[in-house]
């Protein structure tokens, strides 16, 4: 597990880069229910000197619509998304259509990326040829319960996904994170751009753009961006539960992680017991360290896994996910 986060951690972003204005980079900003976030978002992307912002408003409530604009960014309403239909994917389809530009730049509404993020994008692209480049950031955790939780989806990512296959053009293993992703618009549009079906659409748009033989790469930097995923665990449930039901993780792998997790603790009272608690907690404390995480919460680590483990499994119900007041397609 050590050495998987160890190879996971070599794909780090170029960090020596200063902001440069760009007349071929539109963001994309898929928004709903995101009056408190998107403000900042926007903010943050223009101040990366992109030609514009596009923020998509996505049958929001509230005012999102209005926060986005008094940022600086061009709203455009998309219509409500046909049965089946995945909103977020759609809507970053609309965005897309409406604007032009030989780069876009999809970010999720609740990221905040720092100045130098979009240089730092391009340099990973013109390094490698990529024609989609995605980046893992911070995940803000403001109460003890999302700081104890949140970290280990990231490490557990860290251990299942190997980024060197993901950069190998031999591997059918592709990846991208939709909360920074910027792809090449010629490459966007070969692949079909997004598959407004896909619940996990920056994964469905990666592995389209890398089947037909276009470079694509996923770099780490906890400075890179810090991103609100759910401010409570029981957001995090519905959210994680609603990406699974998409995905369908192998139930026996999910039990047989349930049980590695919780079996140090069972047998607590034994010397292997207690040996491997203290690798679960040194692993995640490492991990957490990397990441830019805090690490006290590592103590609680095999619980977290065991949580996310009982969601994944709790993905294999039949019964619908609502997420922002819809149903999962």
């Amino acid at each position: 597990m050590l050495v998987r986060m160890a190879r996971f951690a070599r794909h780090t972003a170029p960090r020596v880069l200063r902001p440069v204005a760009r007349e071929d980079v539109v963001a994309v900003v898929a928004a709903r229910d995101e009056a408190a976030s998107v403000g900042a978002c926007v903010t943050a992307l223009l101040a990366n000197g992109v030609r514009e912002v596009v923020v998509v408003d996505d049958g929001s409530t509230d005012g999102t619509a209005d926060a986005a604009r008094t940022a600086g960014a061009r709203v455009v309403r998309a219509p409500p998304p046909e049965p089946g239909v995945a909103g977020k994917a759609a809507a970053c389809a609309f965005g897309a259509a409406a604007t032009s530009g030989e780069w876009l730049w999809f970010v999720d509404a609740d990221v905040v990326v720092a100045p130098d993020a979009l240089a730092r994008l391009l340099a990973e692209a013109d390094e490698t040829g990529a024609a989609l480049v995605s980046a893992f950031g911070r995940v803000a955790t403001p109460t003890p319960a999302t700081a104890w939780l949140l970290p280990e989806i990231g490490l557990g990512l860290a251990r299942r996904l190997s980024l060197d296959a993901v950069a190998d053009p031999s591997s059918a293993v592709a990846f991208a994170s939709g909360q920074c992703l910027l792809v090449r618009r010629s490459a966007y549009d070969a692949a079909g751009g997004h598959d407004v079906t896909a619940t996990v659409e920056d994964v469905a748009l990666a592995a389209r753009v890398k089947a037909r033989g276009l470079p694509v790469r996923v770099v780490l930097g906890p400075d890179f961006y810090t991103t609100a995923m759910y401010g409570t665990l029981g957001e995090a449930w519905n959210g994680l539960r609603r990406s699974a039901s998409t995905v369908r993780p192998s139930a026996v792998r999910e039990v047989a992680s349930l049980a590695a997790a919780l079996l140090p603790v069972l047998l607590w009272r034994t010397r292997a017991g207690k040996a491997a608690y203290a690798a679960q907690v040194v692993a995640s404390a490492g991990g957490r360290w990397v990441s830019g995480a805090p690490v006290w919460p590592a103590a609680g680590a095999p619980f977290a896994q065991a949580w996310l483990a009982a969601n994944a499994l709790a993905a294999h119900r039949r019964a619908p996910v609502r997420w922002r007041g819809r149903d999962a397609p």
